[in-house]
């Protein structure tokens, strides 16, 4: 009999103590008071709760989050937690909702967020940013991101994030946001490539040149034309050349008829949070 109650009491606890974990959990995940949206922000713009990066790493992160947040006037967000309830757009979407990160900038942000569970990523984007960070920006952006997260040097993935983040918006600024017709260049790189092309143009010119001043160099001047008289005298030939005919040959050019091929039409793709609100975004794994 007490074995029987023994067993009974110990298939109680195994089943009450996952219950419990499920329940405290849970709650840790609802990164927000209430599902009502604040009319300030209640978070700052990095929340680290996975842990993942050092103390003074937090600190150099944040102070560059809120130096581009404030320079572009779009609030440029990180989190990470260790998972998460539901689908991880659908959080996204809702801790940048029922935080208040709209409320600073009207209603511009992006929040890049890690669920290190599962290894998720996810994107969210509100107001003018939906518009600063096209479908195929976005792709741009993780694609920088993904070696560091790859690695687990999560300092850099997301200061790439950062900077990344004020190109696109200093872009989209000047009237042309990254997209399938205007790719990606890191600040500086278009003046290293230009730099890069006159050098090599450079060379090419001048290379030809000092070879053929090289083979100048034995060639001396004469004061007579003795030199240039040839032993065997003055010969006079003819020639002549007599055109015959044109024969021209057309080639049609094949046309691509590949249909399977997709072709992007850029743009933002929107859809809708628990909220009510607009957001553009992605998501996958890493």
């Amino acid at each position: 009999m007490k074995k029987i109650k023994g067993f009974l009491l110990l298939s109680i606890t195994l089943l009450i103590i996952p219950l419990f974990s499920i329940t405290a959990r849970a709650a840790d995940e609802e990164l927000w008071d209430s599902y009502e949206i604040p009319s300030s922000r209640q978070k700052e713009l990095l929340l680290d709760k996975a842990d993942l990066l050092t103390d003074d790493e937090e600190t150099d992160l944040l102070e560059l989050l809120e130096s581009v947040s404030q320079k572009r006037q779009c609030n440029i967000v990180v989190l990470t937690v260790n998972d998460h309830s539901g689908p991880v757009q659908d959080y996204a979407d809702d801790y940048f909702d029922y935080n208040g990160f709209g409320a600073d900038y009207n209603d511009s942000g992006i929040l890049f967020m890690l669920s290190m569970y599962d290894r998720e990523w996810a994107i969210s984007t509100s107001g003018e940013a939906i518009y600063a960070f096209t479908d195929y920006g976005q792709e741009e952006l993780v694609d920088s991101m993904l070696p560091y997260l790859s690695d687990g040097d999560y300092y850099r993935a997301f200061e790439t994030y950062a900077k990344m983040c004020d190109d696109y918006l200093e872009s989209y600024e000047n009237g042309s946001a990254i997209d399938v017709d205007n790719a990606y260049r890191s600040r500086g790189s278009g003046i290293k490539l230009l730099l890069i092309s006159l050098l090599c143009g450079f060379g090419s010119a001048l290379l030809p040149i000092f070879f053929m001043g090289s083979q100048l160099k034995t060639v001396h001047s004469k004061a007579n034309a003795s030199g240039y008289q040839s032993h065997q005298g003055l010969n006079m030939r003819s020639h002549e050349d007599r055109y015959v005919t044109t024969r021209v040959t057309h080639t049609p050019i094949p046309k691509d008829n590949d249909s399977s091929r997709s072709h992007s039409s850029g743009g933002s793709s929107i859809h809708t949070s628990s909220s009510g609100h607009s957001h553009g975004g992605s998501h996958g794994h890493f």
